[in-house]
């Protein structure tokens, strides 16, 4: 239990210090927030408890703004270009967030007696460490959120780029499929007519060889037209980016406790400050049976069109502002106008949360389904190329192995002796048979094998690959080509994945029923992946699996049982 806490925790410190470090802490949506949360939410009491006195607290609080959001905008402008470290970033950050609750209280009191001559009160330290929490929980649930959607779409984006080259990939290779037929077709009719010339002709030692020579340049033409990828690789763009979601489609079922959590976090200090334990305790239980109750009727909704959900959503929170608010009186009847907060706080706060979520949720599904599709394309487009190249292997094969030893012979038989009617008439049958096979093109597709799969993602990246005779041997194993395989293809899926990797490097080797899987490319591991024991979607769930850093390199490597023979 204490190392899971750890981890735990360790979780937690990486992924909240990502974004106080990332130098976005402060961004416009954080802008954005800090005016909808301090003009709505955190309001100063100015008069009496009226909505009066709310719209009141709205003005001042909308009016103090502009100066505090001109010193975040310094605050950003040093947190990106004046702070060279992770540890001078997010001493900005905290330091922006403790001075800025520390000088909004006074700024408000300032405008309030400027423009209506009322004081929104003494009790400083209760308001500044209220708005310390406040601003502390909502900035760092944007900065969370934008952060990371900033990092899921950058993925997400990599991965549609690399998944566009491998569906161009494999659009030309079933172009090449098209034509290899005709291909061969042309290339068995050019070299049957002139083997027919041949043999019309004096058969001596240079005829022969002149026909060699021509039996190798098609055999030659073959295998330049195996290369791949082709020299004249387009540059293929991904078209299926998705489009923009209505804000209505974004408001969905929060986390449980996260939205009252909030609030009561917010108004904690001022809760103890004038009301006491009591007061804060029963606050808390409220805003947690509220969250809850709320959480419930929006998850049901889930099921709704958009629109309708969203509205769901926002009635639902509505009335949980309602019931809080109907507490605030109750529990404080001379809390003032701070007592109307709620109405729309609560709302506003439920909101932010749900679109901070939801576009965390979106990106995330994006980024899953970009890395099923690419892992999808790179096999297929190992298989479209090796079922495109087969036939014309093999032609190579015949021109190379069986047409020019045939020449070899027969050059070799007409430079002692003269040709003679028997010898031409098995050369004819001989290359008649050659031919015949060369123009069908009829040839098995072979299972697929690791050098496929590497020409496939060729494409992409440069794979250099090392395989020991020992290991190659392995491979032959039942299962064990085919999980080598798909071992390889995750882990190449992942170097573009997390690094946008351009270079790799695929190492097999054997230690006695062991084979070896090591893919190694450029990148850095993020504290996510590091801290946790088994990191989901880098195909390490599997036993005997490690994901590691060597120096500037990340690698993947698996240990695969070889099966007795």
């Amino acid at each position: 239990m204490p190392s899971r806490w750890r981890r735990l925790t360790d979780l937690a410190v990486a992924v909240l210090s990502g974004p106080f470090a990332s130098g976005e802490y402060f961004t416009r949506w954080s802008l954005l927030m800090s005016f909808v949360i301090g003009t709505f939410l955190s309001v100063p009491s100015v008069g009496i408890p009226s909505f009066d006195g709310y719209l009141r607290g709205v003005a001042v609080a909308a009016i103090g703004w502009v100066p505090l959001a001109l010193l975040g905008l310094v605050a950003a402008y040093a947190e990106r270009r004046l702070a060279k470290s992770a540890a001078e970033r997010v001493a900005v950050v905290i330091a922006t967030l403790v001075g800025l609750s520390a000088i909004r209280p006074f700024l408000n009191d300032a405008i309030s007696v400027g423009l209506f001559g009322l004081t929104t009160g003494g009790n400083w330290t209760a308001r500044i460490t209220t708005n310390i929490v406040t601003t502390g929980i909502l900035f760092t649930v944007c900065a969370v959120a934008v952060t990371y959607h900033r990092q899921l779409r950058a993925t997400t984006r990599r991965l549609r780029q690399a998944s566009a080259l491998m569906r161009g990939g494999t659009a030309e290779a079933a172009h090449l499929r098209t034509k290899v037929s005709g291909i061969l077709a042309q290339m068995a009719d050019d070299l049957a007519r002139h083997r027919d010339r041949l043999l019309a002709g004096t058969v001596d030692y240079d005829a022969v060889r002149d026909y060699s020579t021509r039996v190798r340049s098609a055999s030659h033409r073959l295998d330049e037209l195996t290369q791949w990828p082709t020299d004249d690789q387009p540059d293929f763009t991904p078209t299926d980016v998705p489009r923009g979601v209505p804000l209505l489609a974004r408001l969905s079922a929060t986390p449980p406790l996260t939205v009252g959590l909030t609030y009561v976090a917010a108004t904690l200090p001022f809760g103890l400050a004038h009301g006491g334990p009591s007061v804060a305790a029963a606050a808390l239980a409220a805003s947690a049976a509220l969250d809850l109750a709320a959480g419930a009727v929006t998850r049901r909704a889930r099921r709704l069109p958009a629109t309708p959900r969203g509205l769901v959503f926002l009635a639902v929170w509505a009335l949980a502002g309602v019931g809080i608010m109907w507490l605030t009186y109750t529990l404080l009847p001379d809390v003032g106008a701070l007592g109307l907060v709620p109405l729309l706080g609560l709302p506003l706060a439920a909101s932010a949360i749900a679109i901070s979520v939801d576009s965390y949720r979106r990106a995330r599904a994006e980024e899953a389904r970009a890395t099923a599709v690419l892992r999808t394309a790179a096999r297929t487009l190992a298989t479209a190329v090796d079922t495109a190249r087969a036939p014309l292997r093999r032609g190579s094969d015949l021109l190379h192995g069986r047409l020019q030893s045939r020449c070899v012979i027969l050059a070799a038989h007409v430079d002692e002796n003269p040709a003679d009617e028997a010898t031409l008439a098995a050369f004819r049958a001989q290359t008649d048979e050659i031919l015949h096979d060369l123009r069908t093109g009829a040839t098995a597709v072979d299972e697929e094998t690791i050098e496929d799969l590497v020409e496939a993602w060729s494409v992409v990246m440069d794979v250099r690959v090392g395989i020991a005779d020992d290991a190659r041997a392995a491979l032959d194993r039942p299962g064990v080509g085919e999980e080598a395989n798909r071992m390889v293809n995750e882990a190449l899926v992942n170097a573009v994945k997390h690094s946008g990797a351009r270079e790799a490097a695929v190492e097999l080797t054997r230690a006695g029923d062991r084979l070896r899987v090591q893919v190694s490319s450029p990148g850095i591991l993020s504290p996510r992946a590091l801290t946790l024991a088994v990191p989901a979607g880098l195909g390490t769930r599997e036993a005997g699996t490690a994901l590691r850093q060597v120096g500037d390199q990340v690698v993947l490597e698996r240990e695969l049982v070889v099966p007795a023979e």
